[in-house]
């Protein structure tokens, strides 16, 4: 047996986090994990891992947020995971009671079948609570959707039957709720959970996805992070099931 792992971690930063904000002087900021690492059994087995933000504070409270995030599993030519997304955000830093922050974001998932997503949208943006160590926001906007996906992802039928692709484009209402509270100095949690809605016919058809994540200090520069989300959607394009899950435990380093 071969292996070969190589890994680079630093702070996460997490802009969402209670009290990262009042912590940050610079005009820049960013934080990466990524990781890499090949086992040779019967197969080559490959894993690449890589979380990267970026953030741009501007001097009038308001900042450019870049986020990747990709994951690339594959046993010899199989690719069992292949699924990421890329993101640009513009946004108040928790200043203002009522605030604008747009975004667009470039995502697929080879595995299920999602060749692209794209998203260009706004959102208006409400302060309900700001406190030291606790704070809750919701928002609610509209943005518009384009995707496309293949039958690569469906189970147990004759994909023969199907098209190569089928393509959406939809407007979608976005309304999302995010908290964060900081438990002690050791230990801070955060979430955010987005409903949406197409405007269409079928507006009764949920999207709806949370993000969770714990971070325990254990020292000053090491951390042990839990992390959570899911994804429940019955208004997909292809009959794939409809909740999907990511579990998640590391040890970041800061440095």
């Amino acid at each position: 047996m071969y292996l070969l792992p190589a890994n680079i971690h630093s702070q996460i930063l997490n802009v969402d986090r209670e009290g990262v904000e009042n912590e940050i002087k610079k005009k820049w900021m960013s934080s990466a994990d990524l990781s890499l690492s090949s086992d040779k059994n019967k197969l080559n087995l490959l894993d690449i891992a890589s979380k990267i933000e970026i953030v741009n504070f501007l001097k009038n409270n308001y900042m450019f947020i870049g986020m990747l995030n990709y994951n690339l599993t594959m046993n010899g030519n199989e690719v069992i995971q292949n699924e990421g997304y890329a993101q640009i955000r513009f946004r108040d830093n928790d200043k203002r009671k009522i605030s604008n922050e747009s975004f667009i974001q470039y995502q697929w998932n080879g595995t299920l079948g999602m060749e692209y997503r794209k998203l260009l949208g706004s959102n208006i943006r409400y302060k309900i609570l700001e406190k030291s160590d606790v704070d809750l926001y919701t928002g609610m906007g509209i943005f518009y959707e384009m995707e496309q996906w293949n039958f690569g992802g469906v189970n147990d039928i004759d994909t023969s039957l199907f098209p190569g692709y089928v393509n959406r484009n939809v407007f979608r209402l976005n309304h999302y709720w995010k908290g964060a509270y900081k438990i002690n100095d050791n230990i801070d949690i955060s979430g955010v959970s987005y409903f949406q809605f197409p405007i269409n016919s079928d507006i009764a058809n949920l999207r709806w996805f949370f993000d969770f994540n714990t971070n325990i200090k254990m020292t000053k520069n090491l951390s042990f992070v839990i992390h959570y989300d899911g994804t429940y959607d019955n208004y997909r394009l292809v009959p794939v099931d409809n909740y999907y899950y990511s579990l998640n435990f590391g040890i970041q380093l800061k440095w």
